[in-house]
């Protein structure tokens, strides 16, 4: 899915939280979204997601407004939602109200279930769950959906390093498989790992943006190139980058 955000703000009062002048997602596949507490990656995100409206502004799925795709658009919150229910009525539960067959679904997916080690607690209610396995859980659930675009805040902070690396392998599958799929993280490691494109996000802006190979080695920002500790930086350039 092709998402072009066009002169997009959002404000809270007077505060102004987001600021994007054109960004396009234009391509398949895991773009990850760096930056530090307050950059605007979350609110970016709900944007996105139609969960936060534009305080100006556009944001086009496929030359489409959000009412005409919402249907194809899913989203895992940082603290994501879980029902009182069953592992498995959780993981389920988006396409109990779509005409799907969830249990071809729930039947591509059960490798991902086995390696979480989720097979013993399905028939568990998920409300007991520790917030790892809730983590594991909410992801499933967004991942059966299968929508065109799948946006992430997050999904793995609560994960221990195993559960990550499964869940990391899920998301990457997600997007071979021709979805859009946008995620935030504050692992430098983790993005090096998984993502196809990254973007660094500062003070409500998008100030870096390439695919994953040349953000690493080869950022034009200076700030990035601090965080990434690329060449040799002076204390004047750190003065001014931080400025």
């Amino acid at each position: 899915m092709n998402i072009e955000v066009s002169n997009v703000t959002k404000q809270y009062g007077d505060r102004v939280v987001l600021n994007i002048d054109k960004f396009n997602f234009n391509k398949p596949g895991l773009y990850l979204i760096l930056g530090l507490n307050g950059s605007g990656k979350s609110t970016f995100l709900e944007c996105i997601s139609g969960i936060n409206k534009v305080s100006s502004g556009s944001i086009k799925y496929d030359d489409k407004s959000f009412n005409d795709v919402k249907g194809q658009v899913s989203m895992l919150l940082q603290k994501s939602y879980i029902f009182n229910t069953s592992v498995k009525k959780n993981i389920i539960k988006g396409l109990l109200f779509k005409e799907k067959k969830w249990e071809e679904r729930l039947e591509k997916y059960n490798s991902y279930i086995k390696d979480f080690d989720l097979e013993k607690l399905i028939d568990k209610n998920a409300r007991t769950l520790s917030g790892g396995e809730k983590a594991k859980t909410a992801l499933l659930r967004v991942a059966m959906l299968e929508t065109k675009l799948t946006l992430l805040d997050e999904p793995t902070a609560s994960m221990d390093l195993e559960s990550t690396l499964v869940a990391e392998k899920l998301i990457k599958q997600m997007a071979l498989e021709g979805r859009t799929v946008i995620m935030i993280t504050h692992d430098l490691y983790q993005a090096k790992r998984i993502a196809d494109y990254v973007l660094y996000m500062d003070k409500g802006k998008i100030i870096e943006y390439g695919g994953k190979d040349k953000f690493f080695s080869n950022p034009s920002n200076e700030k990035v190139k601090i965080l990434l500790n690329i060449g040799n930086i002076n204390s004047n350039q750190l003065l001014k980058a931080s400025l």
